[in-house]
């Protein structure tokens, strides 16, 4: 396949940027009427040019007037050359500055400073622009770049440009298409015969024909009915591509610029992330706690506000962890880099105050935010995957995280994440529950099991005369209800407490059994089989043994007792006999294992029964490991 690189041109207004690209590629990149008419670039626009390597590279040209620095951000995301354009007769300006800190905040690695309009200029003043454009470039990532001196009106220097391009194109790895595939849309328009099209550099991942893509903000899904790449038909673009993408199904102002193609599930939109950023030295006065910026990410922005960890402001020059409070949502990974603005110009720059990388695209609630850096994002802003990785996951607590969650936020691919957290869980740090497919630090699992210790320790102070407890009694002393899997781990996992059938115990603070042949137990027995499939509750039960029982606690001792010898079974707060539930299983075996799934209202048909009885027994099933859920189906497991 034949190796790709995104070129983008950096500048001043009005320094030739445009016609540096059209002498370049013949393609005039001022595609819009009102720039040809003014001669100034307002919109992104776009050439390729065939490198004498073979190397096919994409140009993204960007406006240079102050007032279009938004789009000019939008066009310099994800591109891997800068040609950093300065015009001889004029040399640096407001926005040869701020572009350049613009592309150094985007982590732009290479480039090319390109002094045009040569044909203009005499050589002593030549040679005092590059001297000028040296003090400039100086500490940054183009200090030691060539200064190519070009004319697109002559072509002096063009072939030497071309060649300087093509030798730093070679040293240049390409994108990883193992990533989550995503495209900011940095251009959206109807083509006759065709619909909608949208175009923007895959900054990760694949896209083919015939896929779904999801749209973001949205998050409706759209059929990909065609690929271009450099105005030719593909079949399948990867990361680090210029890619034209035909929607079916779907109108352009459903996808304007800002919007996000990306896979499916993948990516959830946030208003809020965490990151580290650089505040530029330029800027006159502190960046202070909730102080409010533009926030410029990919090829979108919004107003946002910033959170300060651990400070009260931020000087000049510093750099710091925050939060980002947005006012609109976003799709953001773990390294993206973004741009702040501010909504004052500084003076002979523009309104750039800084940047940075996104560490959390979608942070948990934190106690006491603000006083301190959470330990977490320093660890997210390793180079080292699996340090991220291990991070994610420990971040999470108690509320867990899915492996595509985990990705997100270590900025990795699916199976690269998925290889990782096997590593971990090989080695006991996490745990993935398979019901819910969600997964937990090993810290939050230890957690979570010596807070169902003392839970059980409190029920049995509550009720002593009981034998044990059910999941749902010790989750509500919790103070937010555990996920139901990680419940499950924690109580398998603490080894002080000790089971029998659906109920947890202590077992020193267990009480002595019960006499199973007393009148009440009989009573009780009789009572729960008469019920048959439409078991009685706790209530009703009281209601019915009135006569020989009229303390609550009695009878709930004398339930349990009937429970751990299997006489009864307890289904969230309904009691059922072991033979009527032991038919009711057989028949939900029965019909699953000719007809593959059953739904709610299947099983409803099934039994006879109502809603009441139906999801609770359901559940119970689930929990039993004979069915698992699948959407709003279940299935049977395998082995039943």
């Amino acid at each position: 396949m034949r190796k790709t690189v995104i070129i983008g041109t950096a500048g001043h207004i009005d320094h030739g940027k445009s016609a540096l690209v059209r002498a370049l590629t013949g393609t005039d990149p001022d595609r819009l009427k009102e720039e040809k008419e003014r001669g100034i670039t307002i919109e992104l626009g776009f050439a390729h040019l065939v490198l004498p390597s073979g190397t096919l590279a994409g140009i993204v040209d960007v406006p240079g007037h102050e007032r279009f620095v938004r789009t000019m951000v939008a066009g310099a995301a994800g591109i891997d050359i800068v040609l950093l354009v300065v015009a001889a007769d004029e040399g640096v300006m407001p926005q040869t500055r701020e572009h350049l800190d613009i592309c150094r905040l985007l982590s732009v690695r290479h480039g090319i400073v390109v002094l045009t309009k040569c044909d203009k200029a005499a050589a002593d003043w030549m040679e005092l622009q590059e001297e000028e454009i040296r003090g400039l470039v100086k500490g940054t990532f183009l200090e030691s770049a060539p200064i190519a001196r070009v004319s697109s009106v002559t072509g002096e220097g063009l072939p030497a440009l071309v060649a300087a391009v093509d030798r730093l194109a070679a040293g240049i790895p390409g994108k990883d298409a193992s990533r989550l595939f995503r495209l900011p849309v940095d251009r959206s328009f109807t083509m006759k015969g065709f619909g909608t099209v949208v175009t923007g550099t895959l900054i990760g991942g694949t896209v083919a024909v015939g896929e779904e893509v999801a749209i973001h903000p949205g998050g409706s899904i759209a059929k990909v009915r065609g690929l271009q790449v450099h105005g030719g038909p593909v079949e399948r673009s990867s990361a680090g591509t210029r890619t034209a993408v035909n929607l079916q199904g779907v109108e352009k102002e459903a996808v304007p610029r800002g919007a996000v193609l990306c896979s499916p599930g993948a990516f959830t939109p946030a208003k809020s992330a965490e990151v580290f950023f650089e505040y530029l030295p330029l800027v006159p006065k502190p960046l202070r706690h909730r102080g409010q910026v533009s926030f410029h990410a990919g090829t979108t922005s919004c107003v946002g506000r910033i959170l300060l960890y651990g400070e009260s402001a931020i000087p000049p020059g510093g750099s710091g962890y925050g939060r980002v409070l947005l006012s609109e949502e976003m799709i953001l990974s773990g390294g993206d880099r973004f741009i702040l603005r501010g909504f004052s110009p500084l003076a002979n720059f523009g309104y750039t105050i800084g940047g940075g990388t996104v560490l959390h695209p979608k942070p948990p609630p934190r106690k006491g935010a603000g006083k301190t850096v959470p330990d977490a994002l320093p660890r997210l802003r390793s180079a080292d995957p699996s340090e991220r990785v291990l991070a994610a996951a420990e971040d999470a607590g108690a509320a867990g995280s899915t492996p595509m969650e985990v990705a997100v936020a270590a900025g990795l691919g699916r199976e690269q994440a998925r290889d990782l957290l096997k590593r971990l869980a090989a080695e006991g740090i996490v745990t993935e529950a398979s019901m819910s497919g969600k997964l937990w630090h090993r810290s939050a699992v230890s957690g979570a099991s010596a807070a169902c210790g003392q839970a059980v320790a409190r029920l049995h102070d509550r009720d002593p005369e009981r034998a044990g407890f059910p999941k749902e009694e010790i989750a509500a002393l919790f103070p937010v209800p555990p996920d139901p899997a990680l419940l499950s781990l924690a109580l398998d996992g603490n080894r002080s407490i000790s089971r029998e059938g659906e109920l947890h115990f202590l077992p020193a603070r267990k009480p002595k059994a019960v006499e199973l042949t007393s009148p009440l137990a009989i009573k009780i027995s009789e009572i729960v089989r008469a019920a048959g499939a439409a078991a009685k509750s706790r209530g009703e039960l009281l209601e019915a043994v009135q006569g020989i029982c009229k303390d609550p606690r009695a009878m709930d001792k004398m339930v349990d007792g009937l429970a751990r010898a299997g006489e009864v079974v307890r289904v969230k707060e309904l009691l059922f006999h072991g033979e009527a539930l032991q038919r009711i299983r057989e028949r939900l075996v029965e019909y699953l294992s000719t007809r593959g799934e059953i739904t709610v209202a299947d099983f409803k048909e099934l039994c006879g029964l109502s809603r009441k009885y139906i999801i609770p027994l359901l559940e119970h099933f689930d929990g039993q490991k004979v069915t698992l859920r699948v959407g709003d189906k279940r299935v049977l497991r395998k082995g039943k």
